[in-house]
């Protein structure tokens, strides 16, 4: 193995760690974000949603989201969850770029169950 796919290799577990760190920080947050009205948005599709959701989520597709963005309260915590963590890293980013502030990225669905 050359010297450069080291330096990659080490860079990529770098950035996988320091998701799952970021993943594990924000998950210590939602009993927090819940008991402030936390809003949990699954952005699946809907027929993820329809196969298996955790209770008391809402479905807003992330396709769907700028135009359903009126459903959510600016006021209270937004939690997304997706499937893997990525559809709902996209939809914080649209969120936040829509002037939402308290918005958090959980990553999976299955993370919430706990909660």
């Amino acid at each position: 193995m050359n010297e450069n796919m080291i330096y990659i290799f080490i860079a990529l577990l770098a950035f996988l760690a320091y998701k799952k760190y970021s993943q594990y920080q924000v998950l210590k947050l939602v009993p927090d974000l819940l008991a402030q009205g936390g809003q949990i948005v699954d952005v699946r599709s809907e027929e993820e949603f329809a196969s298996s959701s955790k209770d008391g989520s809402i479905n807003i597709p992330l396709h769907s989201l700028k135009k359903r963005m009126n459903e959510l309260d600016n006021k209270k915590p937004i939690i997304l969850c997706c499937a893997s963590g990525s559809r709902s890293g996209l939809a914080k980013r649209t969120l936040t770029a829509q002037g939402f502030e308290n918005v958090h990225n959980v990553g999976t669905w299955r993370a919430l169950r706990k909660f």
